[in-house]
C-alpha cells in the first residue's frame, strides 16, 4: 500500500552544530530523555537503511522505489545530525560513550539475524519513532519547553521526516515477506528492548547529572511533572501502539496530516 498523501523530502537540517549544554530544556529530565533517544539514532538509523537495502532489489513498484530513495536520504541525514549532537553534548562529567558501545554490540547481534527478522525489527522501531514524532508535534509545549531555536530545529525536522517516511519499511516488508506472525513477534521483542533501554539510559544520564537533576528542589518539581507527562504519553499512544498488531494495519491509518502541515510551515521559517 502506498502513502498517497505524504511526500518524502530530503532536507538539510537547520540545526547548527555548536556547543550544547546537557540541560537544553526547562526540565533536566526531559533533556536526559531526549539525549537518551538521540544516542540510539546514528547506529539505529543506519541499520534501518541496511535492512531496506538488503531486499530493495525485490521491490518492483516504481513509487515504492522512489520512497525508498527518500527514506534512505532522510535517515542518512538524521544519523549525521544526531551523531554531531551526541558528540557535542558530551563532557568530562556527562558522557555517552559506554552506551554507544552497547548499541554497537546490539547492532552486531541484529545483523546476524535473517533479513526478514532484521526488516521486521526496523518496521517495529519505525512505528515507535513515528508515534513519538507525532506526539512531539502534537504536544510541543510538553516535549520542547525551553528549547532554543537551534534545538527545536533538530527535533522538529527529525519528527517531520519520520512521519513522512513512516510507511516505507512497512511497505517493503509487506511486499517482500508479508509475515504477520514475525511482525507481531518483532514488535513484542522491540517493545521490551526499546522501553527498557531508554529507561536505563535516561536513568544513567540522570545519575551522572544528579547534582542538578535530583538535588535541586526546583528541578525535582519540574522533573516530577515531566515524569508524569512521559507516563501520560505512553497511555495516549497505547491505541496507536496496539493498532500495529492488527492484520490489516498500515501506518497511514494513523492520521498525522494536520500535525505535519503545521510542522512543515514552521520548518521553512
Amino acid at each position: 500500500m502506498l502513502n498517497d498523501v505524504n511526500t518524502i523530502t530530503v532536507r538539510q537540517t537547520q540545526f547548527k552544530p555548536e556547543k550544547i549544554k546537557a540541560h537544553y530544556t526547562e526540565s533536566t529530565l526531559m533533556s536526559h530523555f531526549l539525549t537518551a533517544l538521540s544516542m540510539s539514532f546514528p547506529q539505529g538509523e543506519r541499520f534501518f537503511v541496511e535492512t531496506v537495502r538488503n531486499v530493495r532489489n525485490q521491490i518492483h513498484d516504481e513509487q515504492l522505489q522512489k520512497d525508498i530513495s527518500g527514506f534512505i536520504g532522510q535517515e542518512a541525514h538524521h544519523a549525521r545530525a544526531h551523531e554531531q549532537f551526541n558528540q557535542l553534548v558530551q563532557s568530562n562529567d556527562y558522557h555517552l560513550k559506554n552506551f554507544e558501545k552497547a548499541y554497537e554490540q546490539e547492532m552486531i547481534r541484529l545483523r546476524t539475524l535473517s533479513q526478514r527478522r532484521q526488516l521486521a525489527a526496523t518496521v517495529a522501531l519505525e512505528h515507535f519513532t513515528a508515534m513519538m514524532a507525532g506526539y512531539m508535534l502534537e504536544y510541543p509545549n510538553i516535549m520542547f519547553k525551553g528549547l532554543s531555536e537551534n534545538m527545536k530545529n533538530l527535533w522538529l525536522w527529525h519528527a517531520v521526516e519520520e512521519i513522512e517516511h513512516k510507511h516505507v519499511a512497512f511497505d517493503v516488508y509487506q511486499q517482500v515477506f508479508a509475515n504477520l506472525a514475525q511482525r507481531r513477534r518483532s514488535m513484542r521483542t522491540i517493545t521490551v528492548g526499546f522501553i527498557s533501554s531508554t529507561i536505563v539510559m535516561t536513568s544513567h544520564l540522570v545519575w551522572q547529572d544528579r547534582k542538578n537533576t535530583l538535588y535541586s528542589p526546583k528541578q525535582v518539581l519540574k522533573n516530577t511533572q515531566t515524569l508524569l507527562g512521559l507516563t501520560q504519553m505512553m497511555w495516549r499512544l497505547l491505541p496507536d501502539y496496539l493498532a500495529f498488531y492488527k492484520a490489516s494495519f498500515h501506518p497511514s491509518e494513523i492520521d498525522q496530516q494536520d500535525l505535519l502541515i503545521k510542522a512543515k510551515a514552521l520548518l521553512v521559517r
